[in-house]
This record gives C-alpha cells, sequence and structure tokens, in this order.
C-alpha cells in the first residue's frame, strides 16, 4: 500500500515542482522585462532633455544594480540554470547589464548616439532578440 501511495504522489510533487519553476521564471522574465522598459525610459528621458545627466546616470546606476540583482538570483539557483529558459534569462540580463554600464558612460560623455546604441542593444537584449 505505500508503494501505491508513493507512486500516485510521485507525479503530482513533480508537477507542482515544474509549476513553481515556471513561476520563478515567469517572475525574473518580467522582472527584466519592466527592468528594459525602465532602461529605455530613462534613455528617452535624458535624450529629450527632461531629465539631467546626473538623474539619468544615477537612475541607470541604480536600474544596473536591479538588473545585476535579478541576473544574480537566477545564477544562484541551479536549478533554474539548467532550464534553457533559465539560462536564456541569465545571457539577456547580463547583455542588458553591458549595455545600461555603457548608457552610464554616454550619459557621462554626453555621447547621445552611444546612448541611443546601448538603448537600442539593451532593449533588444531585454525582449531576446539576437
Amino acid at each position: 500500500m505505500p508503494r501505491a501511495l508513493a507512486l500516485i504522489l510521485l507525479p503530482a510533487l513533480v508537477l507542482g515542482g515544474c509549476s513553481r519553476q515556471d513561476a520563478k521564471l515567469e517572475q525574473h522574465a518580467k522582472a527584466l522585462s519592466s527592468l528594459t522598459a525602465t532602461t529605455a525610459a530613462i534613455g528617452d528621458a535624458w535624450l529629450a532633455g527632461f531629465v539631467s545627466g546626473t538623474y539619468a546616470d544615477t537612475a541607470l546606476e541604480r536600474t544596473l544594480q536591479l538588473v545585476e540583482a535579478e541576473r544574480q538570483t537566477l545564477g544562484g539557483a541551479s536549478y533554474l540554470l539548467i532550464d534553457p529558459r533559465g539560462a536564456r534569462l541569465s545571457r539577456q540580463a547580463e547583455r542588458v547589464s553591458r549595455a545600461l554600464a555603457l548608457m552610464v558612460k554616454s550619459v557621462r560623455d554626453s555621447d547621445a548616439g552611444g546612448l541611443r546604441r546601448e538603448m537600442s542593444e539593451a532593449v533588444s537584449a531585454g525582449d531576446g532578440s539576437r
């Protein structure tokens, strides 16, 4: 009897684990998407002259910290990185981080063209393009 019960419960436990993993991956994907949208909004605001370089610099640095926190969370959970979706999200977060760092440099250098290039890279990385 205990063996029969184990055979019944095992699929339920496995499926429950999958749904939790799916939910976690979805949560990370949404967070990365939101941070990418924030990145674009800050860049657009600076390019339009709606915010100062100091504000854009600070906001982009903070956004970079949040993207890195997402990336570390993904990297700290092997079960997420084993899943191809988690590995893809980790790579996306890394690309967004690099683009954000270069966006900060562009703002500091008052380089609108550089900011546009890196903002495009961040957006395409955040949505999984390329």
